[in-house]
């Protein structure tokens, strides 16, 4: 079993009156990537901030990678890599520049600067483009070199905020990756991000965190399990059902709910015991066309929407 190479422990952070985590108690295994998901003013940013350096928390302990947090701090910036959102290094310099800038800054030598700087930038897929300045890369390029020197000082936690936000398909899919070949060579990512689909292909493990606390911490498959009950049977139709239909569809056994948002119908059940047969046995008798029926595996999204609900966040 991997050892954990972050422990929080009753982390909180208040700005005056206002709590913006609230006692978290979260563990990270070393090699895992974590996906950190939540609403806008979940928190999220807050807690990264804090894991990085950035503020210090208010009240409660957290290690990493064996350093503490409140009084190691210079020695946890040592083992860390953090990809911010926004582009963040210096757009007149070249790519080669900034890494070796980057590398000063680390201390390391000139033949090291050298030696990694090429190798990273032809890993990321710019060694090609290591003379341009960054002011003139695409988006998916400013990304890639913003992990580039996140990652000069071959660090063993690598935290990423939204990575993949704004960029086009193929560049989406070049962060992911490089992502998770970056895991596979030893180092624990914390992946922060808004994409549901994207969580699910490259985390090992997703916490979902809402008004200052974890409610939801679990694999893709566990969280759904946990927190999605029943099943849904969809069936794809090219009619408007009578009410009389639905009211027969609504007596099946089993059958919880139904409704029919457009040309879909949507029938829960709790447990899936001949509601598939009946139901499309009785639309058949009721010569209504189906286009599709199949019951529909549940999506970490809806998962996300029933812990946070539906209301529009700032």
């Amino acid at each position: 079993m991997a050892e954990n190479i972050i422990e929080i422990k009753n982390l909180v952070k208040r700005f005056g009156s206002f709590t913006a985590v609230d006692k978290m108690n979260l563990y990270v295994k070393e090699g895992e990537i974590l996906g950190f998901l939540g609403p806008n003013g979940a928190g999220k940013t807050t807690t990264i901030s804090m894991l990085t350096t950035l503020i210090n928390p208010t009240e409660g302990d957290a290690t990493i990678a064996g350093f503490d947090l409140r009084k190691e701090g210079a020695k946890v910036r040592s083992v860390i890599g953090v990809v911010p959102q926004s582009f963040s290094l210096f757009p007149e310099l070249t790519a080669q520049e900034n890494l070796e800038y980057i590398g000063r800054l680390y201390g390391l030598s000139k033949e090291k600067i050298k030696q990694q700087s090429e190798t990273i930038l032809k890993r990321v897929a710019l060694y090609e483009h290591r003379k341009r300045i960054a002011g003139v890369y695409s988006g998916g390029m400013k990304q890639r070199l913003s992990i580039a020197a996140s990652i000069m000082s071959n660090p063993k936690i690598l935290f990423m905020d939204e990575p993949t936000t704004g960029l086009d398909p193929q560049s989406r899919i070049a962060i992911r990756e490089l992502t998770k070949e970056l895991n596979k060579q030893g180092m624990t990512i914390i992946y922060t991000t808004h994409d549901m689909e994207e969580a699910e292909k490259i985390c090992d493990r997703i916490l979902i965190m809402d008004g200052g606390k974890v409610i939801g911490s679990g694999t893709s498959e566990e969280l759904k399990h946990k927190f999605i009950s029943g099943f849904l049977l969809e069936v794809k139709i090219n009619q408007k059902l009578s009410s009389d239909i639905i009211n027969q569809i609504r007596k099946i056994p089993h059958v919880t709910k139904v409704n029919c948002e457009k040309n879909v119908l949507n029938v829960y059940v709790d447990k899936k015991d001949e509601v598939f047969y009946k139901v499309s046995k009785l639309l058949h008798d009721k010569k209504v066309i189906m286009d599709e029926i199949q019951y529909k595996i549940p999506t970490l999204e809806e998962v996300f929407i029933q812990l946070t609900r539906k209301d529009l966040r700032d």
